[in-house]
This record gives structure tokens, C-alpha cells and sequence, in this order.
């Protein structure tokens, strides 16, 4: 190898890449910068306490991006019928900048109607934001499940739960579920997808068991 000193035009060029090379590097993130979600669930605890844990993950990636989280979660108590309205309503007095609103919510004893038209008229709404839904029927419990066996049929909330205590120790609100269950979380996104696939084109109400909360797991973890 020679010992004789960069001529200066070399050296430049080599700078040159360097900074190209740096500057590429510090633009990459802002490429895949998450859209602002403003993510609202039926449930205050349990929902909430789950995909916080992934949110936060995400907003503490991009912290050095963006002024403020791009991702907040609410837990807020209303039902299916009037979920949508209490969104579209709260994003603009909390979260104005949202892009993406999502609904988590439950089927549990709510009429049919309501469950299914909580996501056609989330579907259909045509403002400057999109509205997506991420449900479980009949319980969010259901998705939990998923990440430690397959489910073709419903046998209530109890029994989900009397599977997930013997899985991991589950106990209702916990706050540290999402890493509880965290290494099976792509098992999960295919058992969903492959059970909300079985059952055709048929209204949200007649999908039981199934869970769309896997579209929106898959949606955050894109960004983690």
C-alpha cells in the first residue's frame, strides 16, 4: 500500500462522498415517517394499555423528526353507535393534524346494526382524514388468543380468558400485555388474516370469531 498523501482533489471526492453518504442517511427516516394517527378505543384500559405500548415505541423512533408524538391513543368509554361521531369530533379539538383516525371497539352485546355500520360509515367518510376500524368479535380478548392457538369458534369471553391466564398469567388491564405477548405477535397477524379470510363477503356482525385488530398492529409495527 502506498504511504504518499491524498492528492487535494482526492481528497475532496472522497469528502464528498462522505457528506453525500451522511446526508443520505440523516434524509432516510424522514422518508418512512409514520402518518399522524389518532388511534381511539371503545375500552379506557385494556385496548388502550395494549397498543399504547406499541405506539410509544414508534413515537419515541421519530422523537427526533417531529415536535410531539405522531401517535396518540384515547380510550374513551363509547359504544359502537357513537364512537365515530365522538372521533370525528375529539381529532379536531385534540389531534387536528391527524391523518389516519382508527376505531377499536368490540361486538360484545351491541346490535347488529350498530357493529356493522360503525365501519361502513367509517369507510365511507370523505373528509381530510381517513377513518379505519381495527374490531373483534366479540372481544378484543379474541386477538390475544391468537397468539398462542388458532380459533374457528366463539366460545365467549370467559373462555379467552381462561386461555390467556394459563398462556400468560392474564389478568384484565394489565400494562405490560403487549410485551407479554410481543414475540408472537406475527403468528397472531396470520391467524387473523387467515380467519377474518374465511369467512367471504359477509357483514362484520357474521364474522365471529374474527379480528381486524391485526391491520392495525401491522400498520404500527411497519414503523418500529
Amino acid at each position: 500500500m502506498s504511504n504518499k498523501p491524498q492528492k487535494i482533489s482526492e481528497q475532496k471526492k472522497n469528502q464528498a462522498r462522505i457528506n453525500a453518504k451522511i446526508q443520505k442517511k440523516k434524509k432516510e427516516p424522514l422518508e418512512d415517517l409514520p402518518p399522524y394517527m389518532y388511534i381511539l378505543s371503545e375500552g379506557i384500559k385494556t385496548e388502550p394499555n395494549y397498543i399504547s405500548s406499541l405506539t410509544e415505541i414508534v413515537n419515541r423512533k421519530f422523537s427526533d423528526f417531529t415536535s410531539g408524538p405522531r401517535i396518540i391513543v384515547r380510550g374513551t368509554g363509547r359504544n359502537t353507535k357513537g364512537l365515530l361521531h365522538y372521533a370525528r369530533k375529539q381529532v379536531e379539538q385534540e389531534f387536528p393534524q391527524a391523518e389516519v383516525v382508527w376505531l377499536m371497539y368490540d361486538k360484545d352485546d351491541f346490535p347488529l346494526d350498530n357493529f356493522d355500520n360503525t365501519q361502513y360509515s367509517a369507510e365511507e367518510r370523505k373528509d381530510k382524514r381517513s377513518y379505519r376500524t381495527a374490531w373483534s368479535n366479540e372481544c378484543i380478548e379474541l386477538w390475544f388468543v391468537l397468539h398462542f392457538q388458532d380459533l374457528t369458534v366463539n366460545n365467549g369471553r370467559e373462555h379467552y380468558q381462561e386461555i390467556l391466564k394459563k398462556a400468560c398469567g392474564y389478568e384484565k388491564n394489565m400494562k405490560n400485555l403487549y410485551k407479554l405477548l410481543q414475540d408472537n405477535t406475527e403468528l397472531a397477524i396470520r391467524r387473523a388474516k387467515r380467519q377474518y379470510a374465511s369467512y367471504g363477503d359477509v357483514p362484520p356482525s357474521k364474522r365471529c370469531p374474527a379480528t381486524r385488530v391485526y391491520e392495525l398492529v401491522e400498520e404500527l409495527k411497519k414503523y418500529t
